[in-house]
């Protein structure tokens, strides 16, 4: 049994907004009263699929305070303060995908094919990179772009291991 995917933060969003929607009145003003016993299971139905739908929800937030996962704020300090880090980088995003690319240990074809660049670009952009940072050659800019923390040593996270 493979173990389920857990719900994105706005599907949850979404279900704590979402509720029981009761057909319109037939007068504005008025409130809508089942007619038949059909429509009043139905509505018993809802109701009852409502409730378990918020006693679920309840459970997530449970489950999630218990392992310990992070909260909206802690999440937005994280993003923050990345995004304060990579401010700080010389490179366009693009120049750093290449570099990431160097840092997994892609070769010049393997990294323009998993970029989508032709390949005499990504040697534009290895030498561009290195004239940007003021290095001797890639290798050296790969290692600076490390140490600075703009990219991530061995495979990464960016799209650029596959």
């Amino acid at each position: 049994m493979t173990k389920p995917e857990p719900l994105a933060q706005h599907d949850i969003k979404r279900l704590r907004t979402a509720g029981l929607l009761l057909p319109r009145a037939p007068r504005p003003g008025d409130r809508w009263v089942p007619r038949t016993d059909a429509e009043a299971h139905l509505l018993r139905e809802a109701q009852r699929l409502d409730h378990v739908r918020l006693l679920l929800l309840a459970e997530v937030g449970r489950l999630r305070q218990a392992s310990g996962q992070r909260s909206g704020a802690e999440i937005r300090e994280e993003a923050a303060r990345e995004a304060a880090r990579l401010r700080e980088c010389p490179l366009s995003p693009s120049l750093l995908g290449v570099v990431a690319a160097g840092a997994a240990g892609l070769t010049q074809d393997e990294t323009a094919s998993r970029l989508h660049f032709a390949p005499a670009s990504i040697k534009t952009n290895r030498a561009r990179v290195a004239a940007i940072l003021g290095t001797r050659s890639f290798g050296h800019s790969i290692a600076v772009c490390v140490q600075a923390g703009w990219v991530a040593p061995g495979p990464t996270r960016t799209g650029v291991d596959g």
